[in-house]
């Protein structure tokens, strides 16, 4: 079994890590309101340093290269990178279970560890695979090299084709006459304006979607584009709200953190992700985008991409 399959991790809580017993305080400045109570400790992540390295440390957000070995605490060994090639991932990206994440903290290239990860920081109440509910993971770590990486945004992946698809709308309803913005193929069907106009406001649509918006929110959005999109608008008025549609959701994607793009989006009954939605919006455009291409093309526009 490849060796990502157990430490691989699409959404988990990254808790604060405990790499040393420190004296625990519970009182807090006078601005926060004092509770009273037993303090309970949980999911507390433990290790052995077995070999001290003497290479770069092990810095947050960089790629680390491993190799491991883990076992269950009944001594079954589930998983193992030795003979095969080395694990990289890179810290902070929850590519990997959160104890992985903590567990490199003040290590150096060249130094062994043995950490002991509760389930709460590996696979939780219901395992996976082979791991079993509630599983204590012990894993031997060696780390092998560290790199420093660019930042890359946690939806690149959605970035990516979102640009393109901007640039085409953008450049196309550039380039279409202002004169055949009325034009339609036929009764019933879109114009040029409503196509472009149905782009900007279903952005804005899917955003709130995406942001877990209340239905009968969106039900009355989605009444008011259909009336936006065949109100009286210049195409300056049309290219401003692209453009801003556009950049509102460019600002998203950038920001977008990993933790909200797993978090569960109910879109319009169908249970899914914020990344799913968002996956959809680059979809919706996408599909428009083709509609004023086969547009332009009956109306002998060449799209400037094209030329």
């Amino acid at each position: 079994m490849h060796a990502a399959t157990f430490i691989l991790l699409s959404a988990a809580c990254v808790c604060a890590a405990q790499t040393a017993p420190q004296p625990f305080d519970s009182h807090l400045p006078p601005a926060v309101p004092e509770v009273s109570g037993k303090v309970v400790e949980a999911a507390t992540l433990r290790y052995i340093d077995t070999r001290i390295g003497t290479g770069p440390v092990a810095a947050p957000g960089m790629e680390y290269t491993v190799h491991y070995t883990g076992w269950l605490r009944d001594g079954t060994k589930f998983d193992s990178s030795i003979g095969r090639e080395p694990l990289k991932f890179v810290q902070g990206r929850r590519l990997v279970i959160a104890g992985w994440e903590m567990g490199f903290e003040g290590m150096r290239v060249g130094g062994t560890r043995r950490l002991f990860i509760p389930y709460q920081l590996a696979y939780g109440e219901q395992g996976r695979g082979s791991i079993p509910p509630k599983a204590e993971l012990i894993f031997d770590v060696e780390l092998l090299a560290v790199k420093e990486v660019p930042p890359v945004p946690a939806a690149a992946d959605l970035l990516l084709p979102f640009g393109e698809l901007r640039d085409h709308v953008m450049a196309l309803a550039e380039a279409v006459p202002e004169e055949k913005y009325a034009w339609r193929p036929g009764p019933g069907v879109r114009s040029f304006q409503e196509v472009f106009l149905h782009i900007a406001l279903g952005n804005r649509l899917m955003l709130n979607i995406a942001s877990g918006q209340p239905h009968d929110a969106l039900l009355k959005q989605i009444d008011e584009n259909s009336a936006a999109e065949k109100a009286p608008a210049t195409k300056a008025q049309i290219l401003e709200k692209l453009r801003d549609s556009f950049e509102a959701v460019r600002q998203t994607l950038e920001n977008a953190r990993p933790g909200n793009l797993a978090r569960t989006v109910d879109f319009f009954g169908a249970a899914t992700t914020q990344r799913g939605v968002l996956a959809s919006l680059d979809t919706h455009i996408a599909e428009h985008l083709g509609q004023a291409i086969a547009y332009a093309r009956m109306n002998g526009i060449v799209p400037p991409w094209s030329k």
